[in-house]
């Protein structure tokens, strides 16, 4: 129902363009390159994020880390089946063949994922809540972003956040989680920093391909690109039915977009970082793959 949805929109949509204008659109080249750049160091950055939290829960990563490197790039693969637990199961199966605990895997790709979600929510709204282009949305939508990071840093509390995989844990295990798989304090602390880290280099390689799309878009746009960006990828991390996002994802870049380019060039831009996406997520396996060999 979701697709149909889109197809229909799609539809409507295409037909109000003005096609001489989309066919004038051209791609700047350099522009692509950073883009390529920062796509492949945010790929890289969540690997990294990962063996963080795993030594965090103490567990020896010692000379397995091009390894996992190419564990984690497979395993993002993953997310293209609907679900979005492939992507997990994935990390633990190939990881577990390395020795690692699989409890010790499976709480910290679940601290990741939810990781990822809370800060990326969190930084959108703090890009968003006060942006101009925002506040003529109207103010249930700032009431909505600031809503939704109070509710991330409640989550992200240590104290709760534990209790919420201990209680997870239990009800699929039917058991309790020793106090020695639990993130503390600092790993989490740490945690949410590495991923604001990640949710600006993100959002930059979406401003970059939307530069490359509009000669004409400025500096001034970047908080409000990366936010968008952010939101985003939230919103299509939270849709599981939706392989890697698509269509909620695209939907969101699009809409945000169309408040500060022309239609044919948001729609451009939209399409090019889906594809360019994919082709990052072939690159970075390619790269992992090639760097274990060499290694």
């Amino acid at each position: 129902m979701f697709y149909a949805l889109v197809a229909v929109f799609a539809y409507f949509y295409l037909k109000s363009l003005d096609w001489a204008s989309l066919a004038a659109v051209r791609v700047n080249i350099w522009w692509m390159i950073a883009a390529t750049v920062s796509s492949l160091a945010v790929r890289y950055w969540f690997a990294g994020i990962w063996m963080f939290l795993l030594r965090g829960l103490n567990a020896d990563l010692s000379g397995h880390e091009r390894e996992l490197f190419l564990v984690y790039a497979k395993s993002w693969l993953g997310r293209y089946i609907p679900g979005g637990a492939t992507w997990i199961l994935g990390k633990i199966y190939f990881a577990t063949k390395l020795g690692i605990s699989k409890a010790k895997l499976g709480i910290s790709s679940f601290l990741e994922g939810a990781l990822q979600i809370i800060v990326v929510l969190i930084s959108a709204a703090g890009m968003l809540a006060f942006d101009p282009h925002v506040q003529h949305l109207g103010r249930g939508w700032v009431w909505a972003l600031l809503g939704a990071a109070v509710v991330g840093l409640v989550v992200v509390y240590p104290p709760i956040f534990n209790r919420v995989i201990q209680f997870g844990y239990t009800k699929v295990r039917k058991q309790s989680l020793d106090a020695e798989h639990l993130p503390n304090t600092r790993t989490i602390g740490r945690g949410i920093a590495a991923f604001l880290v990640s949710s600006v280099l993100s959002g930059l390689s979406f401003y970059f391909v939307a530069a490359a799309v509009d000669p004409g878009l400025g500096w001034s746009s970047v908080l409000f690109i990366v936010g968008a960006s952010n939101l985003a990828s939230a919103l299509s991390m939270l849709a599981v039915f939706a392989p890697a996002g698509l269509g909620v994802r695209e939907g969101v870049q699009l809409t945000m977009l169309l408040l500060v380019m022309s239609p044919e060039q948001a729609l451009v831009a939209t399409v090019l970082m889906r594809l360019w996406s994919i082709v990052m997520d072939a690159l970075f396996a390619a790269v992992a793959w090639l760097a274990r060999k060499v290694g």
